[in-house]
């Protein structure tokens, strides 16, 4: 059904809202989300589920369109929906199939963002409004070298759960922390997802470690840009970035 790798672009964002100490750079602010937003709508792009995109691109439609993916399900994606909905977007979300109230799993730097994750009416509500929801595993936890057992909890038990929330079956993956090795690739195809997103690192080369780019309160448009133009030019972007300061703001 999907093709076998991805050329397109995937965008990257986790929670949509302004944090006192963003100090691992998981947020970006609402205003600057829909900047982003309209810089699509202004250069005729339109950004869509995973599973849209790569339907498209099996059927070679996929001119114009922008994969766009939210991890980890926080409950400020309600903030974004609105913006989607007005541009006629749409977006793939990977939530935690355990739906635990916060993101209490392990971050790079202090203090950890506290920040509420939807609960599962508000994720059969955004399912309802044309979003896919896809599986983030079950707790949010380093999939590489996981012991087998746990391994296979995560990756097939996630789905099974979510597909019965959502009365439908869950096709997308999503590695927390861009964590993958063959083995959770192995996981991920042998639960019957379609596809699997990764963050940059790529085991396979195919639809169960897509790339994506990931986005926060950093990007101004001239990095939004930049990031957007140059993905599927070998990581220029990497090199360009570099000469364009953080502190540019749009």
């Amino acid at each position: 059904m999907f093709v076998n790798s991805c050329s397109s672009r995937i965008l990257l964002y986790h929670g949509i809202c302004r944090l006192a100490q963003d100090t691992n750079w998981v947020c970006t602010s609402p205003e600057r989300f829909e900047a982003h937003m309209r810089y699509l709508r202004l250069r005729n792009l339109r950004a869509v589920s995973v599973r849209e995109l790569l339907q498209a691109m099996n059927s070679g439609t996929a001119t114009g369109l922008v994969g766009l993916t939210f991890d980890d399900g926080y409950e400020n994606f309600m903030t974004a929906l609105p913006v989607l909905e007005r541009f006629g977007f749409s977006a793939t979300l990977f939530v935690l199939a355990s739906t635990p109230r916060e993101n209490d799993w392990e971050h790079d730097n202090a203090p950890k963002p506290q920040m509420k994750l939807l609960g599962a009416e508000c994720i059969r509500e955004v399912a309802a409004r044309g979003i896919e929801v896809a599986s983030h595993g079950m707790s949010h936890v380093r999939l590489s070298n996981l012991e087998p057992g746990l391994l296979e909890e995560e990756v097939s038990g996630s789905r099974g759960l979510l597909s019965e929330l959502l009365s439908e079956e869950v096709m997308g993956f999503c590695y927390p922390y861009g964590s993958i090795d063959r083995a959770a690739i192995e996981a991920v195809r042998r639960a019957g997802y379609a596809y699997a997103c990764t963050i940059d690192m790529r085991v396979v080369g195919n639809a169960y470690d897509l790339p994506r780019i990931p986005l926060d309160e950093r990007d101004s448009l001239p990095r939004f840009a930049v990031k957007l133009e140059a993905f599927s030019q070998n990581r220029l972007a990497e090199r360009i970035l570099r000469r364009i300061p953080v502190s540019v703001r749009s």
